[in-house]
């Protein structure tokens, strides 16, 4: 069975990441963590997660030791999951584990934060799409609908599909975060 490579310089993850167009995920662990073992036991062992990280992320992992990155990205606690930009730049954050599930959907929704940043928007969708049609059970779907609608009107200019992102939210999820944060695209 294949393993993660993974990397420990910034400067060539980044440079990586550039070149080939993926997002950073960047781990900090700590070898004392009981989160870290779970995840790197369970999550980071199963073949469908290393198979997606290879793809679709450079993988970089730091010690939570390491003090010039534990400060400049805040690190509070570990596990902690960072997906970067190609610059370096946190766009999406984790706290804690995450079964295989759970962290492929969250790691579906940080690439599209980052590629709808870029103004990547076709390939932000992708990776939308795949989370909210193969993970509907994530605690990322909420957020996947409302970004989807965010994505939607970005790429199109059309409000519309963001008055559809609050109708799902409102009618699937109405107590979360995202449905309350879409509310006044309800009389669009």
């Amino acid at each position: 069975m294949s393993s993660i490579e993974w990397q420990t310089n910034l400067g060539y993850v980044e440079d990586s990441a550039t070149a080939t167009r993926r997002p950073i995920l960047f781990y900090y662990h700590d070898e004392e963590c009981i989160g870290c073992r779970e995840l790197e036991e369970l999550t980071f062992a199963e073949g469908r997660v290393v198979s997606f990280i290879m793809e679709s992320l450079i993988p970089m992992k730091m010690d939570i030791g390491k003090k010039a990155f534990y400060e400049k990205y805040n690190v509070i606690w570990t596990p902690t999951l960072l997906i970067l930009d190609f610059t370096g730049n946190e766009i999406q954050r984790s706290i804690g584990f995450l079964d295989p599930d759970e962290f492929i959907a969250v790691m579906h929704l940080g690439i599209a934060k980052v590629h709808f940043i870029m103004g990547e928007f076709d390939a932000a969708n992708v990776h939308l799409k795949r989370l909210l049609n193969q993970y509907q059970d994530s605690t990322a779907t909420p957020e996947a609908i409302y970004f989807q609608g965010v994505n939607l009107y970005k790429q199109k200019g059309d409000t519309t599909p963001l008055k559809q992102a609050h109708e799902q939210l409102d009618r699937e999820y109405p107590e979360s975060s995202w449905a309350k944060r879409s509310m006044p695209y309800q009389n669009l």
